[in-house]
């Protein structure tokens, strides 16, 4: 008798989750260069845009990796060095020039060749 109900209590809980369990809006990966076998950049692109990857952090400003992501429909978060985030922090000057030294370079026109959504 208590297998007949198994069932039942199962679709129950799959449909009182799925409901209440927000949608999915998008898929994202950390993307980080520490590896004893990194595949090229190019390489990482394409399996991105293969598995509908729309998002991805990034722990450096690689300028090969950021090269590799222009022209794609990719929010990318950098991430910014742990030693800098005191001088960052502490000088808008230092701020600015941070940005415009690894940033900068991948906006053309106020146009950006990717979207860089977030520092973190």
């Amino acid at each position: 008798m208590a297998s007949n109900k198994l069932p039942w209590i199962l679709i129950l809980f799959l449909r009182i989750s799925c409901s209440v369990w927000p949608r999915v809006q998008a898929i994202g990966v950390n993307w980080g260069t520490e590896a004893s076998h990194p595949l090229p950049p190019s390489k990482v692109v394409e399996l991105l845009k293969a598995n509908n990857i729309s998002k991805v952090k990034l722990f450096d400003t690689n300028p090969e990796i950021l090269e590799s992501l222009s022209g794609y429909n990719i929010d990318v978060t950098v991430g910014i060095p742990n030693s800098m985030l005191h001088s960052l922090n502490s000088s808008l000057k230092t701020a600015e020039s941070w940005v415009h030294d690894n940033l900068t370079r991948y906006f053309s026109d106020g146009a950006s060749r990717f979207r860089i959504e977030y520092h973190a």
